[in-house]
């Protein structure tokens, strides 16, 4: 090998050759410190794609359970609501059968049939002030679409029924026919009697299909939070298989090339003695 001072091609890949350790050293140091193996696109282009998908994926279907959490939330408003509409149906069907009591005057008739239509009225308030999130959830007005995952399509409507006074029968008018009951006409106090409890009984029945409808609503919302979490926990778990950093490898490649490092300097130091043989030979 000719001996030359301008060009000094091993202490050029000696150089070379540590410049690379110097990459490969400071990505090592940067995966070791970030703890993730992919820290940019150029780590590993395939694995940062399909990374970054997951991410998305997680992270809607957290938003996803957050939204079906909230639409629970809200069906167990309207079922607490509802709750109170049914222990006031159950008093207003305890006072009609006691206004056909045989001790019963015909103001004690009056005062049933008063409190009766506070308690109607008291259906009503509750259906109308039954709220979440400002909106009215036993009006029949409550019909949302719920996005309970992470991509287009992936939703699930919940509509609550209207549970007010008038849609499920009981009006003002239902209880003024026991006003009539100081009839001498004792026909005409089991005809009303009979069709304020069948009334009621048919509200009762509507009120508790309402509330069953919502159950097997809550039932599907809850099952499908089970399934979103299972889902955050498996694609979490293969997107660190894809980005985390295995520290024991690193660890070890950590190692290699900072003896690669150490030999590159030694090198580069003899390198850099051969031009001085050249002296050697002019002082011949």
């Amino acid at each position: 090998m000719a001996l030359t001072i301008n060009t000094n091609m091993t202490s050029l890949s000696a150089i070379q050759g540590m410049n690379t350790n110097s990459q490969a050293l400071s990505k090592t140091f940067q995966r070791l410190i970030s703890g993730s193996r992919i820290n940019n696109a150029g780590d590993d282009p395939a694995g940062f794609s399909i990374s970054t998908r997951m991410t998305a994926q997680i992270q809607g279907s957290n938003i996803a359970v957050q939204n079906a959490q909230d639409a629970v939330s809200a069906t167990q408003v309207a079922d607490s609501a509802m709750k109170e509409t049914m222990s006031a149906l159950q008093q207003m069907h305890d006072l009609v059968v006691s206004a056909g009591g045989a001790g019963v005057s015909a103001s004690d008739r009056t005062n049933i049939a008063n409190e009766v239509n506070g308690l109607i009225q008291e259906i009503q308030r509750i259906a109308t002030s039954t709220t979440f999130n400002n909106k009215q959830l036993l009006t029949g007005s409550y019909l949302q679409k719920i996005q309970v995952g992470a991509n287009q399509g992936q939703f699930m409507q919940v509509q609550i029924s209207a549970v007010s006074a008038g849609a499920i029968g009981m009006s003002y008018a239902a209880a003024a026919s026991l006003k009539p009951f100081d009839s001498t006409i004792t026909t005409a106090l089991s005809v009303n009697l009979s069709q304020d409890l069948q009334a009621i009984t048919n509200a009762m029945n509507k009120v508790s299909n309402i509330r069953a409808n919502l159950g097997s609503v809550q039932n599907r919302l809850n099952d499908t939070i089970t399934g979103l979490n299972s889902l955050v926990s498996a694609t979490t778990d293969a997107r660190s298989r894809i980005t985390d950093t295995d520290y024991a490898s690193e660890a070890a490649n950590l190692a290699q090339e900072q003896i690669k490092q150490q030999v590159g300097a030694s090198i580069l130091a003899q390198a850099n003695q051969s031009s001085v043989s050249i002296l050697t030979l002019l002082k011949g």
